[in-house]
Formats: C-alpha cells, sequence, structure tokens
C-alpha cells in the first residue's frame, strides 16, 4: 500500500459531514480533506522582458522582482490561494502567495510600512475580535521567533526571503482563519486561532499590488500543512497540478487529504532533511543526474547537488513559490554548454538579448520556427526509476525585443542551492506526503482538475 494511499484511506473513515474545522470542535468531521482554489500570476510578454530589465532601465526604474525579489528570472507563474482572516463582519479576504521554503504564513497588517496596494484592505487586527497577539512567555515564542525587547512581552518574527534580502517583520499572532474550499465536496471551513504573522514592516516585498502576504505549506510546525495535521484536521499530506497560461479560464486546487486523487500510479522519492535544525522544513530531494533529448549528461554527477551539512548550502528542493528552476552552477554550466550544442547541431544559433542580463542562454529565431528543435530535459531523483520529463515548452520562453525574436533558456544558476521551480511543474501532480517523508509525481492532464474563473 503506497504512503499516499494510506494518507487518504485514513481519512475515509472520518465523518464526512462538512463542518467548521473549529480548533474546539468535538468531532473530526474536518479532516476528510478539502481544496483551495489556486490563482495564477502572469505576466504578458512585455511585462516578462520589463521585469528582466536591469535595475533603473524599466520605467520608473522597475527592478526585477517577484514573491521573491530579483528572482532568476521571472518568467513562470506564481500561485495564490484566496483566504479570509477575521470573523463576522470583520472578516475579509485576502490573496497569499504560496511558499514551501518558509516556516510561516503572514500578511500585512496594519500599520505597515511601506504602504502598498493590495487586493483588498489591508488586514486591521484592532477591528478582528478574536485576533491575539502570542506572549513572549508563550511556548510557540522559540527559535526561529524571538521575544521583543523592552519588556514589551511580545513575540516577533522576521523572515528572511530566499533571494537578495528581502524581508517582513511583525508580530507572531492569532486569528480565525476561513479557506474558500470550492473544489468537490469542499465547504468553506474555518479554522480558529491559527499562528500566522502579522507584518508591520516589509522590505523589498513586491506583490504586483495584489498578494497580501505568503501562505507557508512548510515543514515547521508554524506552518499551514502542520497546523492543521497536528491538529487532527487535515492528513499530513497536500497535492497540486498546476495549469499554465493556456487554461487561463480555469482555476486548478490545493487538495489536502481525502481531497488528494489516488496516486498509486506516481512514481516516488524520498524528502530529505526532515530536521528543522538541518533541513529548515524545506523539502529536499536526492537529485543524481539530468539527461538533455534523452540523452544522459555524464559530465553532471550527484557530488554536484550534495548538501554541505556546515552552510546547509547545496542540494535540491521544490518551490512552488519560485517562478522558474534556478541549478547550482557546476551543473548549470555542463547543461549550458550541451544545450548549445544541441542547437548548433540544428542549426540554431546563440544570441544575446541587449540589455537582458538575468536569461543567460538565448537563441536566434522566433517560437514557431526553432520549437521543433527545442530539447527536453529529465530530471533523475534517488532511486532511479523516480526520473521526471520536462517537455520543451516549459523550458524556454519567447522573447521579443525591438522586433529581433528570441527563444530564451528559464534555467539559470544560483549559487546557494538548486531550486525546481513552479513553471517546470506544470502538468505534473506533485503530492507531499509528511508523515511517510516521501513526494510522489506523476503527468497528468491538469486541466482536467480544475473550475472555470467566476
Amino acid at each position: 500500500m503506497s504512503s499516499v494511499y494510506a494518507c487518504m484511506l485514513f481519512l475515509f473513515f472520518v465523518v464526512l459531514n462538512p463542518v467548521s474545522l473549529a480548533a474546539g470542535a468535538t468531532n473530526s468531521s474536518g479532516a476528510a480533506g478539502f481544496s483551495l482554489p489556486l490563482v495564477p500570476h502572469y505576466r504578458t510578454e512585455a511585462g516578462i522582458l520589463e521585469e528582466l530589465l536591469p535595475e533603473g532601465d524599466a520605467e520608473g526604474g522597475v527592478n526585477i522582482t517577484s514573491i521573491r525579489p530579483k528572482m532568476i528570472p521571472l518568467t513562470g507563474p506564481v500561485y495564490s490561494v484566496h483566504v479570509g482572516v477575521g470573523s463576522g463582519e470583520t472578516q475579509h479576504f485576502y490573496k497569499l502567495a504560496l511558499d514551501l521554503v518558509h516556516p510561516l504564513t503572514w500578511m500585512r497588517c496594519h500599520p505597515c510600512i511601506p504602504e502598498k496596494k493590495q487586493d483588498g484592505s489591508i488586514f486591521n487586527t484592532a477591528v478582528s475580535p478574536h485576533y491575539h497577539f502570542i506572549a513572549s512567555t508563550d511556548p510557540r515564542c522559540t527559535a526561529p521567533y524571538k521575544r521583543a525587547g523592552q519588556g514589551r512581552g511580545r513575540c516577533i518574527f522576521d523572515v528572511k526571503f530566499q533571494y537578495e534580502g528581502s524581508r517582513a517583520h511583525g508580530l507572531l499572532s492569532t486569528d480565525n482563519f476561513v479557506f474558500d474550499g470550492s473544489g468537490p465536496g469542499s465547504p468553506i471551513s474555518e479554522v480558529d486561532g491559527l499562528v500566522f504573522g502579522c507584518a508591520h514592516t516589509t522590505h523589498n516585498f513586491i506583490n504586483h499590488d495584489v498578494w497580501a502576504g505568503v501562505m507557508s505549506l512548510n515543514r515547521h510546525p508554524t506552518s499551514f500543512i502542520r497546523q492543521l495535521s497536528d491538529r487532527g484536521l487535515a492528513a499530513s499530506c497536500f497535492s497540486y497540478c498546476l495549469v499554465g497560461k493556456e487554461h487561463d479560464k480555469w482555476r486548478g486546487f490545493l487538495r489536502f487529504g481525502a481531497d488528494i486523487p489516488d496516486q498509486s500510479h506516481a512514481r516516488s522519492t524520498k524528502l530529505l532533511h526532515g530536521e528543522l535544525a538541518q533541513g529548515g522544513g524545506m523539502y529536499y530531494v536526492r537529485l543524481d543526474g539530468i539527461s538533455l533529448g534523452g540523452r544522459r549528461l555524464t559530465a553532471i554527477t550527484p557530488a554536484m547537488f550534495e548538501r554541505n551539512p556546515h552552510s546547509l548550502h547545496g542540494g535540491c528542493i521544490l518551490d512552488v513559490g519560485t517562478a522558474d528552476t534556478l541549478m547550482t552552477p557546476a551543473a548549470y554550466h555542463v547543461l549550458e554548454a550541451e544545450v548549445v550544442a544541441h542547437m548548433h547541431s540544428r542549426g540554431v544559433h546563440r544570441a544575446t538579448v541587449p540589455g537582458v542580463q538575468k536569461l543567460k542562454l538565448c537563441f536566434h529565431g522566433t517560437w514557431q520556427s526553432i520549437r521543433a528543435h527545442l530539447p527536453s530535459v529529465t530530471l533523475h531523483f534517488y532511486p532511479e526509476s523516480a526520473m521526471l520529463f520536462i517537455k520543451p515548452e516549459l523550458l524556454f520562453v519567447a522573447v521579443t525585443h525591438e522586433h529581433t525574436h528570441y527563444a530564451c533558456f528559464v534555467v539559470t544558476p544560483y549559487a546557494e542551492r538548486t531550486v525546481f521551480g513552479a513553471g517546470q511543474m506544470l502538468d505534473t501532480r506533485f503530492t507531499f506526503d509528511l508523515q511517510h517523508n516521501r513526494l510522489f509525481f506523476a503527468p497528468e492532464d491538469c486541466h482536467l482538475d480544475t473550475s472555470a474563473v467566476s
């Protein structure tokens, strides 16, 4: 029996009445599973080019930014969920970007410096009757959270984003959350007293005038998934199947527990470094090698993806909050050279897009003229049977600059670690089983698991 099947079977036997997921509920009926609609954030080609320009070159001095600043590059989608915070007339819904890296769900709270536009009004704790800050003496106020200075008796959080120093700072808090689970069999469900971060200061948080904050699906006890599973409100597994821009009238789902489709046919690999002190709650996997166009690149070795236990750099993680895949330089440079050789053998030559530095590898030609020559990539996880195929359309992006057409490789080098990003996850279902430390993945027509945008 697969561990995902066991996870779902456990939930099958709970009472299936759709009621509130209140912390004080006397039954576990909410544990049947539920689903949250995924809201993608797409960029136009013009917007992509603007975001790829060096700092200060774009009109108004726009930086190369995303949910985590200066992502390298910003071409794929970034996904969010729609959640309600507060209760009664003070309850409002907000869009929170998904994140698998950081330990805490957080959102901007009044007052928050600097002021920013977002979808919906900023959360005002003063009028939320069930809002409470967590005291510095609370057992939950432990690392990475800290006691506030000057005898204020509050617990503070300071989240640093993965790329280039962006951060959010504020109070560790609790309030009621409501989840608009509009998937099959998923009612609107409320959770009392969820721990979250109320940010009163942000730095370089670029929210595209939409996002109010971030929802954490990390393995840390204060993440959204861990809080639900630790209360027995949902099994400790979640799943998503991302759709591309061609299906922009439809939305997929972030699924929990019994709402996850059967994955008995899926390939799987172990989730590594579950200890918070070592892995920080991130989802590490063992990546042993890479194939290009079906040919194994023997110059890319497992040692290139090993994690340094002292610096905690290296390794390979998955993050739906990272737009496109980042790769450790040693492996990237081998892959880059092989892509160039592959394209050159088919009469397609490397080119530099003037003024665009973040896309390292581009080729002359319209998308239609060179699409058939673009290679696929296969990631070889451990064991050898755990292979993940990435089609060419997810690896290259069309760029037009001054009426000249290019196709650019979206995978880019990153010194700290390899990050498998959302842009290369499309049309594959990923299921994270935290109880058994397994990642399951299988190709799927993800648009078949969607609902129409209302």
